[in-house]
């Protein structure tokens, strides 16, 4: 092989230069030479093929931009329906707040008697085998006493504030077994004394006792606060008699009453802090 290039070797380094000069001499001609046809199939396939992989990249880059942007635009759509969603919660709260202050609106109008309310929110609402009491948000720091009645939106009876913090207060519902107050029926005048009773509790009940065997009360009967003695107002809603039960022996009767306020609902109370004693 060494005897071949120093025999041969001058001859093709002179017909590589030769065939160099004929393929620059061929790119200046205004045809087409032998020389540029063969150029041309020598280098077709490498052209195709870097082309097929230039494409094939800029597919690639093509469809990672557009996966992003799908990415992209679905998290602003999934952003901006949260927006919506929480507007729509905020607009039904504040439609339900409206309610509620419009009912009170209302209630107070036509009791001008009993308009030294203080708002409070039902942060607990805790029920045992013996007791049924919710938890405000208010307390001695906005003037709220031990004892104040507490009312629900429409001015219906809750319950009373039996425990007091500074920012707190414990409400005893009307069902708690430890209720007792005076009441009266509205169509008939007739008194009596609503209490929480064990039996009754826990369907959201509760009794009205020492009315007359010979009562005429009936179904749907509104039952309000008697006033009696100056602790509470009087004509505050109690509820409406459900049925009316003979004592043992049928010398006196009783009555279950439906309280009008819906303790499990309770979201907003309204704190009784003083009234006038109408005479």
């Amino acid at each position: 092989m060494k005897d071949f290039f120093k025999q041969y070797g001058i001859w093709i380094l002179a017909a590589a230069a030769a065939l160099s000069l004929l393929l620059a001499a061929s790119s200046l001609l205004p045809f087409t030479s032998p020389l540029k046809d063969l150029e041309g199939i020598l280098f077709s396939p490498i052209r195709s093929g870097a082309g097929a992989v230039a494409d094939w990249f800029n597919e690639r880059q093509t469809g990672r931009q557009t996966v992003q942007q799908l990415r992209e635009e679905n998290a602003a759509l999934r952003r901006r329906l949260a927006e919506m969603e929480a507007a729509v919660r905020q607009a039904e709260t504040d439609s339900d707040e409206n309610t509620r202050l419009r009912e009170l609106l209302n209630f107070v109008q036509r009791r001008r008697d009993l308009s030294d309310l203080e708002p409070a929110r039902v942060t607990e609402h805790a029920v045992t085998n013996w007791s049924e009491t919710l938890t405000l948000d208010r307390g001695s720091s906005s003037g709220i006493e031990l004892n104040d009645c507490v009312l629900d939106d429409t001015g219906a009876l809750v319950g009373f504030v039996t425990e007091l913090g500074y920012n707190w207060s414990t409400v005893t519902t009307l069902v708690d077994t430890e209720t007792s107050l005076g009441a009266r029926v509205y169509r008939t005048g007739e008194l009596g004394v609503a209490v929480g009773d064990f039996s009754l509790m826990q369907s959201g009940l509760m009794r009205m006792d020492y009315l007359s065997a010979e009562s005429l009360l009936t179904a749907g009967d509104l039952v309000v606060t008697s006033g009696l003695g100056g602790y509470l107002p009087p004509e505050v809603v109690i509820g409406s008699i459900l049925e009316l039960r003979l004592d043992e022996g049928g010398a006196s009767a009783s009555a279950i009453i439906q309280p009008a306020a819906d303790f499990d609902s309770l979201v907003q109370v309204f704190v009784l802090k003083s009234f006038e004693i109408i005479t």
